[in-house]
């Protein structure tokens, strides 16, 4: 197994991300999911900087979390939201009050060897869980209490990468007493027998999250293989530090590839002039134009995003939960304006596949429909400012 460093300070963490960076970017380009992008991730720390320093992490804040996954973005953003997802799901496992010794081996092993984790949840008829829609994965439970899982889930990020996946899975078990059927999470290692994992991420963007298809077929785990922090009537606070560090982390991935367009327009506007002219284009009033209308865009998402990030770190109440979520709605928009000038400085030459530029706005365009989507959102605000709600939203 390659060697894990620890994840130090924020700025050392940066400081090995920037050496990685031309070398993630150039994968990027290619756009297909790149193995050694996740492997490079592992190696340096990244995974385990939000894990608590008591389980052998880099105990993060949100506000740290956020400038790793913010610079991460701008060299390739479906790598970025494979790390968010990690950092979410791995710091969601501690949330639970009460937690078996299975869950936090399962954290101090990550931590270790700098292992990927996500939550395996979406599936392809059911509709989408955080719509409610149910869960058709089975978890059996075996004579001797273990679990068999069969199902088929959709949207797994970072499949390729990961090590441990938490699947949920309507538990199919009566010995508890209860007559409703009950969903639960269970962690599964990516190598276990019978998950395979079904090449079906074809999109047009964030194509390098991996987000292909996981089959289970009776995937064999141990009884005390269930994280408690995904069961129903967990703490309200849990639940909405879950919602914040969501909302917050998504809206990093949108401000860095907006601001690795404005890298993109800016070196652009540093060539010669085409027009018979001497000079560089940034002389050109046109450019110059895009530019500050790029800077203003991106002005408003940094201080929207800086904001909430401030917030989000010293409280969890529902008014910042709604907050966060909102954010991530301003901040795509205001980083899609900002792609759309960088593209428009650029012209004619931002639509060739050979720029960057394409990627860009192919990615925040499919980083459109991570939930909470738009109109959960306007819902969820308009509910909430009129008094009618304090739940947020992930009920």
């Amino acid at each position: 197994m390659t060697a894990v460093t620890r994840p130090g300070s924020l700025e050392e963490v940066l400081a090995a991300l920037a050496e990685l960076e031309p070398d993630i970017a150039a994968r990027a380009a290619e756009d297909e999911p790149a193995a050694e992008t996740f492997e490079e991730i592992k190696r340096v720390g990244l995974a385990s900087f939000v894990i608590p320093r008591a389980y052998g992490g880099g105990g993060a804040t949100l506000t740290e979390a956020a400038a790793v996954i913010r610079a991460l973005a701008a060299a390739d953003a479906g790598a970025a939201l494979v790390l968010t997802m990690h950092f979410i799901h791995s710091t969601r496992l501690l949330s639970a009050p009460v937690r078996s010794d299975a869950t936090e081996e399962l954290v101090r092993r990550l931590a270790e060897t700098g292992g990927l984790v996500n939550f395996a949840s979406s599936e392809g008829f059911s509709g989408a869980p955080s719509r409610g829609g149910p869960v058709g994965t089975r978890a059996v439970r075996q004579a001797d209490g273990s679990w068999l899982l069969n199902g088929h889930k959709r949207y797994v990020t970072g499949s390729i990468g990961l090590d441990w996946l938490l699947v949920s899975a309507t538990v199919l078990d009566a010995s508890d007493g209860s007559e409703d059927p009950v969903v639960r999470a269970f962690m599964v290692p990516s190598d276990a027998p019978g998950l395979r994992i079904e090449p079906t991420w074809d999109t047009f963007g964030l194509r390098g999250s991996a987000s292909h298809d996981v089959l289970l077929e009776d995937v064999a785990v141990p009884a005390e293989a269930i994280a408690e922090a995904y069961d129903a009537g967990q703490p309200a606070e849990a639940t909405r530090a879950f919602q914040i560090w969501w909302s917050l982390l998504l809206a990093s991935i949108h401000l860095g590839i907006a601001e690795a367009s404005r890298q993109a327009a800016h070196d652009f506007a540093a060539g010669p002039r085409n027009d018979g002219h001497p000079g560089i284009r940034a002389e050109q009033a046109r450019t110059q134009e895009h530019a500050a209308r790029l800077e203003l865009a991106l002005l408003q998402a940094r201080t929207l995003l800086e904001d909430a990030l401030r917030r989000g770190d010293a409280a969890s109440g529902p008014d910042e939960t709604v907050r966060a979520t909102a954010t991530k709605l301003l901040v795509h928009g205001h980083a899609t304006d900002a792609v759309d000038h960088a593209g428009r400085l650029v012209g004619g030459a931002s639509i060739w596949n050979r720029s960057p530029l394409g990627r860009h706005f192919r990615d925040l365009r499919a980083a459109l429909f991570n939930p909470p989507n738009e109109d959960v959102v306007i819902g969820s605000v308009g509910r909430f400012v009129l008094g009618l709600d304090e739940k947020g939203l992930w009920r």
